[in-house]
């Protein structure tokens, strides 16, 4: 399983399991695991040239809309 390392909002990094990516609305998305922790997070995946960041979704009722949109897929 890959790792990566991202920075809370505390400037602290935080290494989490990348559990799975996925797209909707021409937008990709990736499931995270807190290493040591029993929960997913979401965040947008930002593609750039050479680059790539993970964008905290702030919109409650996108993020419910990508959270429903994950678990039905895991269903399947």
């Amino acid at each position: 399983m890959d790792k990566i390392v991202l920075k809370d909002k505390d400037n602290k990094e935080v290494e989490f399991n990348i559990i799975d990516t996925f797209g909707v609305d021409e937008k990709t998305y990736a499931a995270l695991e807190p290493l040591d922790e029993d929960f997913i997070v979401i965040f947008e995946v930002i593609e750039e040239k050479d680059s790539v960041s993970f964008k905290f979704i702030e919109n409650d009722k996108e993020l419910d809309e990508i959270i429903n949109i994950y678990e039905d897929m895991k269903e399947d």
